[in-house]
């Protein structure tokens, strides 16, 4: 059976991180300091409902996909600053043409971006990783 792609968020707050997935037929969570740990957390709350469902023989619901999901996380604007910390969010604004000011306020949550503003910065940071792709020593 081929993998079916689950959406989880990935949410920063004061204290940490938080992982959830979108579907609302997935009902799983995770929480820890760091992305690593919320995302382990978050799988082990998974393994512990595939085990649920395998102590009690019970059919798994069909979202589960009998067990056969891959994880693609999305991330917030204020993660992404959060956990990738090298990330100046000054000079990545520059390199993006917006104004740094307004990245700024999406990056603390004072602003929230359009659908257009958070296109311009995922684009941004892909085009980022392909230029660090590149980067021979």
């Amino acid at each position: 059976m081929k993998p079916k792609i689950a959406i989880v968020v990935v949410e920063a707050s004061k204290t940490g991180f938080s992982v959830y997935a979108q579907d609302d037929d997935l009902p799983m969570n995770g929480y820890g300091k760091t992305v690593e740990e919320a995302k382990a957390d978050f799988m082990e709350a998974y393994q512990e409902m595939l085990d649920y469902y395998k102590e009690k023989a019970l059919p798994l619901p069909e979202a589960y996909n009998n067990g056969n999901l891959k994880f693609e996380y999305k991330y917030d604007i204020a993660s992404i600053f959060m956990h990738f910390g090298v990330l100046d969010a000054t000079q990545f604004a520059h390199k993006i043409g917006m104004n740094p000011s307004l990245l700024r306020q999406y990056k603390t949550g004072h602003a929230l971006a359009s659908d257009k503003q958070k296109k311009k910065i995922e684009e941004g940071l892909h085009e980022l990783g392909r230029e660090l792709l590149n980067v021979h020593l």
